[in-house]
């Protein structure tokens, strides 16, 4: 960076805010950010506001931060920071509501953090290495300037004291310059990559940006701030049953053992019970060599008999529950809503797919979540689709057997299996339904089971570039075997292993693949002189393809519903987004409504201005907790 770096300018007074504001309510363009008391995006807020616009750099006390109300509520200013979301949280804190005024299809908040992810997946994405990598502008983290008063005073206080004026001026000042620089370069790059031959008729990577991420952003910010409820009665209640058990299983270790003392967190202690008092043979090693107790081995002796690793096994799955999840949970329970508000992480995973965290939505077990329900007089109603990654990748291999296999509305996986053995596909379901129903099988029809399991893995398996290991582990079978399976698969689905091919080769060319609306994902593994990062780049270019598209096409039948009139003015929210699963709160009256029910499915299925080659199918149930919506 060749231009000189403006001074800070301090705003403490409402003078010194009037003055501001006089430059800035001409703007077309601002970035900001935020300094807070803590980082709960529901209990904590703005205490500081930086603001630039490119050419000067601003530092607001909280005192005057209500005076640039009016400012940043104005529908028509853009706004630009570095990780949106959690600075509009800290704004609204403060009575600042950014998207106060806007209607359901305008979006005026970027985000460089997303922006940049969209460029280069694989780098990191914070401020401070953004800066350096593309401004050279060094920033020291808050820690390195405030440390020691850190140990002895609160946040704010530091923030606040003024002794610390100037140092805090140039510190949070300099964060909305950078962003505000950086966008203008992120924007110019995401211009110059294009894309082609883009059904949705993107020609660049901003084009993308402005239709999928900048709107998903606006639609995030709608999920995090609805939170959903918990029963946290529910959860103070099934606490102490567990605990119960768990004091249970260790009585039972100390009868066992005779070791009063024994810890069964203790990694000491499960070695020797294990290792020397039963002479076990590690199945695995720790990379300092000392024998492992995970929970495939637990699981491999447990099937063999052993009753210290079943109890064990149990233990750790009660230990967890209690701790990762009814713990956190309670303590994730907002004080001022008494709902959870989960962070939505748009740039979570390099495929373009959701993470969340605050809780981590993506993991709550199904034990767990008939805790989360909605408010008073409304349902809960899921809604997911059926089968997304087969789907995409019937459109994007056009294999006729595997399209006609996903469209002829049979079981998909018995199907597979029916045309990979050469077996009936009544058969198959016949034997299915007698198992489920606990009647006695003949060998043959335990085989067609067999066959459909294989199908159903590697139908899965495929879908995240998995091999003969992986699947010889899934399906309890040696590796020959499995090598067998798949290259039958291949055999009966020939323009799958067309399309996979011809995907390796473009992104050889490329240094990327892309999703079906072009999002891209570096794949430098590639280029690698070592084998394995190889094979792990081409699984990477098998994967991520199929798990952006369903990125996409999740992303934009979100901001279709969201934008949606009647779906808004029926009260109907979205709440929360896992996987390929949309969870609503939905009025009770609505419930049985078919033409908002069928309203739902329509825009789920058709998310883009044209269809895939097969149909996208969703499921979906009402309930009254999130498990009873499964």
């Amino acid at each position: 960076m060749t231009e000189e770096m403006p001074e800070p300018i301090k705003v403490r007074t409402p003078e010194e805010a009037i003055e501001c504001l006089k430059v800035l309510v001409h703007k077309k363009v601002i970035a900001f950010d935020t300094e807070t008391t803590g980082l709960s995006r529901t209990d904590d807020r703005a205490i500081i506001l930086a603001l630039s616009d490119g050419k000067s750099r601003w530092c607001v006390w909280d005192r005057v931060i209500p005076m640039f109300k009016d400012l940043l509520e104005n529908p028509e200013l853009k706004l630009i920071a570095h990780n949106a979301n959690y600075d509009a949280w800290m704004m609204l804190n403060v009575g600042i509501d950014l998207n106060k005024y806007m209607i359901r299809d305008h979006y005026r908040l970027y985000d460089t953090m997303v922006m940049h992810a969209l460029m280069r997946d694989c780098d990191p994405h914070d401020l401070k290495s953004l800066t350096k990598n593309y401004l050279d502008i060094d920033m020291i983290p808050f820690k390195a300037v405030f440390g020691s008063q850190m140990r002895k005073r609160a946040l704010y206080e530091i923030l606040l004291d003024n002794d610390n004026e100037d140092i805090v001026a140039d510190y949070a000042s300099l964060d909305a310059y950078a962003t505000y620089k950086l966008f203008m370069l992120f924007r110019s790059e995401l211009n110059r990559q294009k894309i082609e031959d883009s059904p949705c008729g993107f020609n660049t990577m901003w084009d993308y940006y402005i239709k999928t991420e900048l709107p998903f952003t606006k639609v995030l910010w709608e999920l995090e701030r609805n939170g959903i409820f918990i029963d946290t009665g529910k959860l103070v209640e099934v606490a102490p049953k567990l605990e119960a058990r768990m004091m249970k299983i260790l009585k039972w270790f100390i009868r066992d053992t005779g070791d009063m003392t024994i810890n069964l967190s203790s990694v000491h202690h499960l070695r020797k019970l294990f290792f020397d008092e039963l002479g076990r043979q590690p199945k695995s090693l720790t990379e300092k060599g000392e024998p492992q107790l995970n929970q495939a081995t637990l699981k491999y002796w447990a099937k063999r008999g052993c009753k210290r690793s079943k109890l064990l096994l149990e233990y750790r799955d009660l230990n967890k529950r209690v701790g990762t999840y009814i713990s956190n949970l309670l303590r994730k329970v907002s004080n001022s809503s008494g709902k959870i508000h989960a962070t939505f992480k748009q740039t979570g995973a390099r495929t373009g797919r959701l993470s969340s965290s605050d809780p981590h939505l993506q993991n709550q077990p199904p034990y767990i979540r008939d805790v989360f329900v909605p408010a008073p007089d409304t349902k809960l109603l899921a809604s997911d689709y059926a089968q997304l990654e087969m789907r995409i990748l019937a459109h994007f291999s056009r294999d006729e057997t595997l399209c006609e296999a996903i469209t002829s509305g049979k079981d998909v996986h018995s199907m597979t299996a029916a045309k990979m053995f050469r077996v009936e596909y009544d058969d198959i379901i016949k034997a299915r339904h007698m198992d489920d129903n606990d009647e006695d099988l003949t060998d043959e029809q335990k085989t067609l089971l067999k066959h459909r399991k294989a199908a159903k893995a590697i139908n899965f398996g495929l879908m995240y570039g998995q091999g003969s290991g992986k699947l010889a582990d899934t399906l309890g079978c040696d590796r020959e075997e499995a090598k067998g399976l798949i290259r039958q698969y291949f055999k009966t689905f020939p323009k799958v292993t067309g399309y996979f091919k011809h995907a390796i080769e473009a992104a050889r060319g490329t240094g990327y693949c892309t999703t079906l609306l072009g999002r891209r994902r570096q794949v430098d593994q590639l280029f690698s002189m070592n084998d394995t990062e190889v094979s792990q780049g081409e699984r990477l270019v098998k994967n991520s393809p199929i798990q952006g598209t369903a990125a996409d096409i999740t992303k934009m039948a979100m901001i279709k519903l969201y934008e949606d009139p009647v779906i808004t003015a029926s009260g109907i929210k979205m709440l929360i987004q896992v996987h390929d699963e949309v969870v609503f709160q939905v009025p009770k009256e609505l419930e049985y409504n078919e033409q908002i029910n069928n309203r739902i499915q329509r825009i789920m299925s058709h998310p883009f201005e044209f269809d895939l080659a097969v149909p996208l199918e969703t499921s979906s149930k009402y309930g009254d907790n999130w498990l009873e919506c499964k």
